[in-house]
């Protein structure tokens, strides 16, 4: 699972220095998850289609759901049978620290697009540790 975390950073970093995520990164993830884990855990199913419905609500950003989606289908099978609760622990706790950072730097707490792909890192050590 180190490979998994490598991409993530990196992919991190480039969202952070770009503002987007190319489907180039995030696509090819997904299909060999999908391809690999099908038909995958019921958790990832439901992680799955919640991100797509952020997305849709304008919640989170299309390259941000689907860099999610290639991390939760890219997992290993016995790690993404608590995706779902993870995936809601990490967004809870790293939505705290955005809006703490925020408030330090006289930002708007809210309708402020930023990029949002290290949270995957806080995922994935969450589910490294817990494992």
């Amino acid at each position: 699972m180190i490979w998994l975390f490598i991409y993530a950073l990196a992919i991190s970093l480039y969202d952070l220095r770009t503002r987007r995520i190319p489907n180039w990164y995030t696509l090819p993830l997904i299909f060999a998850g999908v391809v690999t884990h099908f038909p995958g855990h019921l958790d990832v199913w439901l992680a799955s289609f919640a991100l797509l419905s952020a997305w849709a609500s304008d919640w989170m950003g299309a390259g941000d759901a689907k860099l999610w989606i290639a991390v939760l289908w890219a997992m290993p099978i016995e790690q993404s049978s608590q995706a779902l609760p993870f995936m809601f622990v990490s967004f809870f706790i790293t939505s705290l620290v955005q809006i703490f950072w925020r408030a330090i730097r006289n930002q708007p707490t809210a309708h402020l697009k930023t990029p949002a792909a290290w949270r995957t890192i806080f995922f994935l050590l969450l589910c490294w540790y817990v494992h």
